[in-house]
């Protein structure tokens, strides 16, 4: 007697779980689509590479410094958006600061601003913030360099992302041409913009 409703019991819970996988067939329900991953990197522009403090034109080399920060990143799929990290591991947008006119062999470095999973979608914008501490160009002073408070960049984009690939969009700035004198001060206010998107296999 035991056995024969031990054996009922396990044929109910067979049933049971076969109907939930029939539902689930029926239904149509799928599997969520995995992530990609979307990298956002920064560069220089190589044509610009002087800049005029008071009286004398100054032309950048290896050594020198414009220190600025960036934060608080998000992409758009019109006005929705994800938030964006500085690196896959991050999980807190924290501000990251970065030698905007940093070069190697007389060569603009690349940075990556960001490094994040987000759903696989196409967006149109990314947007970020930034601001701007010093300039130190050879042996002439430090000079401060500001940037107006909560300046944010918005950046007109098209471009995908696909499941477990990566999709790295370029960033361009011109970053002397950007910075103005006003009275004894140097804001920096940059415009910048996309100058590839590459997709990763």
């Amino acid at each position: 007697m035991t056995r024969k409703r031990g054996g009922l019991i396990l044929s109910i819970i067979f049933i049971f779980f076969a109907s939930i996988q029939l539902f689930n067939c029926s239904a149509g329900i799928e599997d969520s689509p995995s992530p990609g991953i979307l990298r956002v990197t920064l560069e220089s522009h190589p044509a610009d590479t002087t800049i005029i403090i008071v009286t004398d034109t100054l032309t950048v080399s290896d050594n020198d410094v414009f220190l600025i920060s960036i934060f608080q990143g998000k992409v758009y799929q019109d006005s929705t958006y994800g938030v964006l990290y500085p690196e896959l591991q991050s999980y807190s947008q924290e501000q990251r600061f970065y030698n905007l006119i940093e070069r190697e062999e007389s060569q603009y470095q690349k940075f990556t601003i960001f490094e994040s999973y987000v759903p696989p979608f196409a967006y149109n914008k990314i947007q970020f913030g930034i601001d701007s501490r010093f300039l130190k160009l050879r042996n002439f002073d430090q000079i401060t360099v500001v940037t107006p408070t909560n300046y944010f960049l918005d950046l007109p984009a098209n471009f995908e992302v696909f499941e477990n690939r990566i999709t790295e969009v370029n960033v361009r700035v011109k970053p002397f041409e950007a910075v103005t004198r006003f009275k004894d001060s140097y804001i920096f206010e940059p415009e910048m913009e996309v100058s590839n998107v590459i997709y990763h296999p």
